[in-house]
């Protein structure tokens, strides 16, 4: 596991993602708390889920779709 701060990240980002690319666990320490980079696939659901939600969001703000709350996107995940 790699450990590094806000600051080292920011310093050092293509190194430090390119760890997690390969496997390496990555977290990140702030004064905020602590945070795990991982890679994202495009086969991960989530990251398709999170994408269709945008979609959605942008035909409302286009008047195509009905209005949903934050709650109704939250229940489709």
């Amino acid at each position: 596991m790699h450990i590094v701060s806000a600051r080292e990240f920011r310093a050092n980002q293509s190194a430090i993602l390119s760890r997690a690319l390969k496997g390496e666990s990555v977290l990140i320490t702030s004064r905020i708390g602590s945070f795990k980079i991982v890679p994202v696939s495009d086969e991960d659901s989530l990251t398709t889920r999170i994408c269709q939600g945008v979609r959605e969001a942008k035909l409302i703000e286009a008047g195509k779709l009905p209005v949903k709350t934050a709650k109704d996107f939250l229940n489709e995940l």
